[in-house]
């Protein structure tokens, strides 16, 4: 689309790194009626004035300056097309990488959905090359030690060998009747659980949306009745069936780990 590569080059024009866009129209899952997101990497903010001159010159409306996840602004053109627009530090990503990357830190659910988003950006316009740069390393070899970060620090969230992991903050929520907190519990054991079966597969975490057929699409190796235990765990929730369910969940998690170390 023309609009695009107008905003890119406006951006870039106004001292961006680097324009590119990502999210669900560049995903193997691709989504059509999706928003198109643009994420804009620069050293310096770009004033938030702007940014909103940029989108008066090409007649779109639009909000500047929300700050909910990542800072963002909405534009809208007269089609009703929506463009969601980023703007991350270049400083930010460089630490991202490095930390997740190049030094193996994981984190506790959702560790490389950020690399996922590099790596499946479609460059729109680039002032340096160095996006490009970043795109193509870490597009290469998944790193094995990070791999086995993330698979130990979320398998012990999950159910390690302390006073507090989820499953038994689950079991305390089942305990106490407690609907809510058991909703909480299970997604983030469901976080870490997807977390370490991307990992396992050694591909990138996609982000919190259609996860099941993402695993589907990414994963050679699944857990056996993976999409089933699914479903039962988050039926099971406010319910006596609870806790079992979500024990099923994780055991074949472990088992799936176990037939297969390498």
């Amino acid at each position: 689309m023309q609009i695009l590569g107008s905003l890119a080059s406006s951006f870039l024009n106004s001292g961006a790194e680097a324009a590119v866009l990502s999210g669900s129209r560049t995903s193997i899952l691709k989504d059509q009626a999706s928003d198109w997101d643009i994420y804009v990497y620069s050293s310096a903010p770009i004033d938030k004035r702007i940014r909103k001159d940029i989108y008066s010159a090409l007649s779109l409306s639009s909000i500047v300056g929300m700050t909910f996840f990542e800072e963002s602004d909405e534009a809208e053109d007269s089609h009703g097309n929506i463009y969601d627009i980023m703007f991350r530090s270049k400083e930010w990503t460089e630490w991202q990488v490095d930390d997740v990357y190049r030094r193996g830190n994981a984190r506790i659910g959702y560790t490389t959905c950020i690399l996922y988003n590099i790596a499946h950006s479609r460059i729109i316009s680039s002032a340096s090359g160095w996006f490009e740069r970043i795109k193509e390393e870490i597009s290469g070899r998944y790193p094995d030690k990070l791999r086995e970060n993330i698979i130990r620090k979320n398998i012990d969230v999950i159910d390690g060998d302390y006073s507090s992991p989820f499953i038994r903050q689950l079991e305390l929520a089942a305990e106490r009747g407690d609907i809510v907190s058991q909703n909480h519990r299970m997604s983030a054991i469901l976080a870490s659980y997807f977390d370490v079966l991307f990992a396992y597969n050694r591909v990138y975490h996609p982000g919190e949306k259609r996860l099941i057929p993402y695993a589907s699409s990414l994963c050679i190796s699944l857990p056996y009745d993976m999409e089933k235990d699914i479903y039962s765990a988050l039926n099971a929730i406010g319910s006596d069936r609870i806790v079992p369910a979500a024990a099923k969940l994780i055991e074949e998690l472990h088992m799936l780990i176990d037939r297969n170390r390498d």
